[in-house]
């Protein structure tokens, strides 16, 4: 079969850095193809040179076997590329009516005509969406269903998706898998970059995995398995993850408790009645889509808000990691200050009221090499810390002192396999040493392997309670049941 969309050969540089090396890839119609890989693996760069966005500095595009020059994103959109980002392409003041105006600027069109066919556009891939509300008052769901809606209307016969699941709950999830499957089914070509295992299994039919700008592995997803991808994508991880600590192993204390609260930010919904308790070394995670009050209920929890009504009792100062890594480090000065920061009252790091600089940098080396932050170099300016790096700093700084309850929000987001796989065991070390933590995440399979309780948020309160296993067999039924042809059914 003839390759709808292909990459040949192609390379490109950005300044020293090797993002991709004539990587060869091919995207036929009628199937979801994954495209997996680490930060940094090159497969932004791949996305971006078949959208339009970038072009390779050797090799070539293909196009139903011919050779395309895509010089804009106009040009691939007129050759029937769509393109789903991660964080959303559409003007959020506006409504998807006149985010399809935007994009025909050389055409005057009525109103009425550019509804009609994006109302027939929703229908030919079974989308319900409204297109005259504007875009900020939808749903996370719902924008990035507006989003499909305007990749069809404008005659796109291939989708690429990166990272589309990353603000869905486990019900959305399951509804764009479905829909993703339909598309293929109809013989449209489907590219879906993620690096959840779990999606490539449950709804792609070939995966190929990118690794240093290099194509590691590629082939059907029924002929590999979770740990030899895993393997292609960054190696071995490293062993000895620290267990879960047994729930009869838990302390007896309370060491967090919001009552009846309500609290709201600069989040999409503010939480209302929410109750929480966390004992001592359990970790109880709360999953939610981005804008269903998750910010509020994280800072309500730490403190860094004041509740508009309900109560919030602990036993002492909490440790927060915010869902922005940037907002917990000094970005333009050395890591040390990022290092001690909660810490500089502490008596050693004064003398005569002056602070003792060399008993900073100490602290801070000591930190970063038991934290693994690398490089180890205090003298390294913050904002030059990768994003797994920077995140394990922040983590480090937080749950060095042993505190009583920590409140993470979204500690892996954005994190590649081997980052995230650091980070995890960094939670886990925290809870087994006796902290009770709230992990706040919309990552579900985050949430199955490090809670023993798993609360879900739907616009701003509590609609359920699990334990891990009673999650972990929902999430199965929900999202990952086979059918006749092994993936979901909506």
């Amino acid at each position: 079969m003839t390759a709808t969309l292909s990459l040949s050969r192609v390379s490109r540089m950005f300044g020293t850095v090797q993002a991709l090396h004539e990587v060869d890839l091919q995207f036929e119609p009628g199937q979801v193809h994954a495209v997996l890989g680490e930060n940094g693996a090159g497969k932004s760069t791949a996305i971006r040179i078949l959208a339009g966005l970038d072009q390779p500095d050797s090799g070539t595009v293909e196009l139903d076997g011919a050779p395309v020059d895509f010089r804009s994103r106009e040009a691939s959109i007129r050759r029937g590329i769509g393109l789903i980002p991660q964080t959303g392409s559409l003007t959020s003041e506006l409504t998807l009516v006149q985010n399809l105006a935007l994009t025909r600027p050389e055409v005057v069109l009525r109103h009425r005509r550019l509804r009609a066919v994006l109302e027939a556009a929703a229908a030919s891939v079974g989308v319900t969406v409204d297109v005259n509300t504007p875009v900020r008052q939808l749903g996370r769901a719902q924008q990035q269903l507006a989003e499909l809606v305007l990749a069809a209307a404008q005659g796109a016969r291939i989708l690429l998706l990166d990272e589309p699941t990353s603000v869905l709950d486990a019900t959305e999830i399951h509804g764009l898998y479905g829909r993703l499957r339909r598309f293929a089914e109809a013989g449209m070509t489907v590219v879906l970059i993620t690096h959840r295992l779990s999606e490539v299994r449950a709804v792609a039919d070939v995966a190929s995995v990118l690794s240093h700008g290099e194509v590691a592995w590629t082939g059907p997803v029924a002929d590999v398995g979770d740990a030899e991808l895993a393997r292609s994508m960054v190696g071995d991880l490293p062993a000895g993850t620290p267990a879960r600590p047994m729930r009869d192993a838990l302390g007896a204390a309370t060491v967090l408790s919001l009552r009846d609260m309500a609290a709201t930010t600069d989040d999409l919904a503010p939480i209302r009645d929410v109750n929480v308790h966390i004992r001592a070394g359990e970790i109880v995670a709360i999953i939610g889509t981005a804008g269903s009050g998750q910010r509020a209920l994280a800072e309500a929890a730490a403190g860094v808000i004041v509740p508009a009504r309900g109560t919030r009792t602990t036993t002492e100062q909490v440790a927060y990691v915010p869902e922005n890594r940037d907002r917990a480090l000094l970005p333009a000065l050395p890591v040390r200050w990022s290092a001690v920061l909660a810490r500089l009252k502490e008596p050693r790091f004064t003398r005569f009221g002056m602070l003792r600089t060399d008993e900073v940098t100490a602290f801070a080396r000591a930190l970063l090499i038991r934290y693994d932050v690398r490089p180890p170099d205090p003298e390294l300016p913050a904002g030059a810390l990768s994003g797994g790096n920077a995140q394990k700093l922040v983590l480090g700084r937080e749950l060095d002192s042993a505190p009583a309850v920590a409140v993470l929000h979204a500690p892996t987001q954005g994190l590649d396999l081997r980052a995230a796989h650091a980070v995890r065991t960094i939670i886990l070390a925290a809870a087994a040493a006796g902290t009770g933590i709230l992990l706040v995440s919309a990552d579900h399979e985050e949430a199955r392997a490090l809670a023993h309780r798993i609360l879900v948020l739907r616009e701003g309160r509590i609609t359920g309670e699990y334990t891990a296993e009673a999650y972990d067999h929902a999430v199965h039924q929900l999202v990952e049941a086979p059918t006749s042809g092994g993936r979901p059914t909506c």
